[in-house]
């Protein structure tokens, strides 16, 4: 059967997910990130900037469906991992409201995947996706992979992954591709415009934490080591600052075009 959901539906919905989802990782992560253990704390605010900067990042993607079916292969990863590795292994007890954010998540995005994919390519991406994790068990960062990755990752089953993938990639109909692409630009304008500030706070929060960290860790060393680490820190934070900022002026500029011409 053919997926149902139109691309403008798709694409809001996955919008709406993913401001949900970044909201109750945010607030989950909360109690991780006031812990008493310096590593945990670290960990929890690079993990809460990961997971939110990749579902902002998928969600606004070129393609609906194709963000549907990386945001599945993330949230899936994500949430196999964190039981797999990082509850028993650094969050324990405390890592409960997050593996309930992402239990929450993934059923959410199966009744999204019931919409607007078949059953066929449902049973298909969750193949793909789980003959990887059982072909590397060692791997525990996997917050960036997206579904064509696959399709380059070595493994046993690589060959067989790799036309998997490319399937699944093709199957995207042609209604999507076709949809109303300046209403969809408009869309994913008007989202990041209103969640890239949260993702900035993250990043700047991080930046100076770590700063910090190489501050007090140079200073005990004595007042004659060198700087090189606070200074890359420095420099990428004010980078990633300038980069946040001229998106978000080119998204204003983009919406005040789009409005003034009636296409909105």
């Amino acid at each position: 059967m053919d997926a149902t959901l139109p691309a403008l539906e798709l694409q809001d919905a996955l919008q709406r997910f993913t401001t949900q989802f970044a909201d109750r990782v945010t607030q989950a992560m909360e109690p991780l990130e006031r812990s008493s253990e310096a590593g945990l704390r670290d960990e929890a605010l690079r993990k809460n900037l990961l997971y939110v900067s990749s579902a902002l990042e998928i969600a606004s993607g070129l393609d609906p469906q194709v963000n549907l079916f990386d945001m599945i292969v993330f949230v899936h990863l994500s949430r196999a991992l964190l039981e797999k590795h990082w509850i028993p292994v650094l969050y324990r007890e405390s890592g409960a409201d997050l593996a309930e954010v992402f239990a929450r998540s993934e059923q959410e995005l199966e009744t999204l995947a019931e919409q607007a994919l078949t059953r066929a390519q449902q049973t298909q991406l969750m193949n793909v996706v789980d003959t990887w994790l059982a072909e590397n068990p060692q791997q525990i960062r996997v917050e960036g992979i997206r579904l064509a990755d696959f399709a380059r990752m070595a493994g046993n089953a690589a060959a067989e992954r790799a036309v998997q993938t490319k399937g699944l990639l093709s199957s995207v109909s042609m209604a999507s591709r076709a949809a109303n692409h300046v209403l969809l630009l408009t869309e994913r304008g008007l989202f990041l415009a209103h969640r890239l500030p949260s993702v900035w706070r993250l990043q700047a929060r991080l930046a100076a934490r770590d700063i910090a960290t190489d501050l007090v860790a140079q200073l005990s060393e004595g007042p004659d080591a060198p700087v090189p680490r606070m200074a890359r820190r420095a420099r990428t934070f004010a980078r990633h600052g300038a980069i946040y900022l001229a998106v978000l002026v080119a998204l204003a500029v983009l919406v005040w075009l789009l409005r003034s011409h009636g296409w909105v």
